[in-house]
């Protein structure tokens, strides 16, 4: 086996930060499967929780969601000179995250986009008031990451979900290996003919992979085929290592989904690796996830959207170009896929607007009630108080520009309300004021306003990772 550069152990490839999405998506997977079969919800207790005090947002169920989803550093699991080679030893392991991936859901459309931020993004780091990488955030918790990510990019997060590389050989092998086509014999060669990852597969068709051989398929860095007695080299590098992993991924799911809810010996081998891998927060709800893996059962390759942070080289530290900062010109209206903002539409996500509530129907603890009864569905109630006059009718007043905002909070309403702009509003974007006819929140907006969105065209600036072929065979 060749020698691996330390410079390049540091710095995660694109199959290695695959790995650690795989793991997310099996790891959804196992909690799904958790939530199957009632012993266990037992199961789904064990598996290690995080507390992070009030920072996720809040959205009714069958509302899109942002998944929080960060492959920690640890290296712990390595044992022989290939873990090593491969992640590096035990002392490479540091404070920081590897992979921090936001994946949005949404269950009506049964559609999913996910962002990857790059490890050596510079941001201001939530609590210190200091730029710095991105990655290290984590080492003030988890609570700090979450934070960073809303103070940089306005965007909510709903759940977080937290896996090391360890899971990925036991995932594997949980769900009896990963069925792949594969239409010739496949290796990986370096410049030097050196076999880095393993890879060296002679059979052909319909091959199942074991734990050990995926792992050398997903990680293979310079992949080659047999075609008519030739061994070719794939030109296309990253993008062509992007796609089999996605190919990978979704195959890999779709199995893992099939056996794990309806295997039981299978679904114990599952929970066990989320119980020795993960750590989840303490609102995730294994009745939701089992609803969201019943809408997401099928995992066709077009369900799930990669879409690509724009950024720009920049110097830190004194050293040239070895950071890269957000293409602030860019970033917006690809960020906005996550904050539930649709290209060409005012559409917003309820954590995102900023509410007052103000009593003007004279009955006790109304504009409490109400206050409460809207952050419960996901809205940010600042406050609650009297609004000094009654009215027969509730009102939603609204800042300059507010109007989406507005109209979406009127949604949640039981009976709809009167809508007014009102310039003088400056600390929040709408005030609630209720009146006599006031009659409470509803769980979710009226059907009218809660049709799905037209699918999202990325046009140019929306630059998704390349499409699987549609023409690749399934076993």
């Amino acid at each position: 086996m060749g020698t691996v550069d330390p410079v390049a152990r540091r710095r995660r490839s694109w199959p290695q930060r695959l790995l650690i999405t795989f793991n997310c998506v099996l790891i959804a997977l196992c909690l799904t499967a958790a939530s199957a079969l009632g012993y266990s919800y037992y199961r789904f207790g064990n598996i290690p929780r995080v507390n992070l005090g009030g920072l996720l947002a809040e959205e009714p169920a069958g509302r899109p969601k942002n998944y929080l989803l960060v492959g920690s550093d640890s290296r712990e699991f390595v044992q022989g000179a290939e873990d090593r080679a491969s992640f590096g030893d035990t002392s490479d392991a540091g404070g920081v995250a590897d992979t921090i991936i936001l994946v949005r859901i949404d269950p009506q459309t049964e559609t999913a986009s996910m962002i990857s931020f790059p490890r050596d993004l510079i941001v201001t780091i939530a609590g210190t008031g200091k730029k710095n990488r991105i990655n290290t955030a984590i080492a003030g918790g988890p609570s700090q990451l979450v934070e960073t990510i809303q103070l940089n990019f306005n965007l909510p997060v709903h759940h977080y979900i937290q896996v090391d590389f360890q899971g990925f050989r036991e995932l594997v092998d949980a769900i009896g290996g990963v069925e792949l086509y594969l239409e010739n014999p496949v290796r990986d060669r370096d410049q030097n003919g050196n076999n880095v990852s393993g890879l060296d597969i002679a059979q052909t068709g319909c091959v199942t992979l074991d734990g050990d051989v995926a792992l050398s398929y997903v990680r293979s860095r310079h992949f080659e085929e047999l075609v008519d007695g030739s061994w070719q080299g794939d030109l296309t590098a990253d993008l062509g290592r992007i796609e089999r992993q996605q190919r990978f991924i979704t195959t890999a799911a779709r199995q893992a989904m099939a056996k794990g809810l309806t295997n039981p010996a299978a679904l114990a081998d599952l929970l066990g690796v989320a119980e020795r891998n993960v750590a989840i927060d303490d609102q995730l709800d294994p009745t939701d996830l089992l609803k969201l893996g019943q809408r997401f059962r099928s995992l066709e390759p077009g369900t799930l959207t990669p879409l690509k942070l724009p950024t720009e080289p920049a110097s830190f530290g004194g050293v040239e170009n070895n950071v890269v900062v957000v293409d602030q010109s860019q970033a917006d209206e690809i960020l906005d896929v996550f904050r539930g903002v649709v290209s060409g539409q005012d559409v917003v996500a309820p954590s995102s607007v900023n509410t007052r509530v103000l009593n003007g129907s004279g009955r006790t603890g109304e504009a409490n009630a109400a206050r409460a009864d809207l952050a419960a569905v996901g809205f940010n109630a600042a406050d609650a108080a009297d609004a000094g006059t009654q009215l027969s009718r509730t009102t939603v007043r609204y800042g300059e520009g507010q109007r989406a905002k507005a109209e979406l909070l009127a949604s949640y309403l039981e009976v709809p309300p009167t809508l007014e702009e009102d310039p003088e509003i400056q600390t929040v974007d709408v005030v609630v004021v209720t009146g006599l006819d006031y009659a409470g929140v509803r769980a979710t907006p009226r059907p009218a306003e809660a049709a799905p969105p037209p699918p999202i065209d990325p046009g140019p600036a929306l630059e998704a990772e390349p499409e699987l072929e549609a023409a690749a065979p399934t076993c």
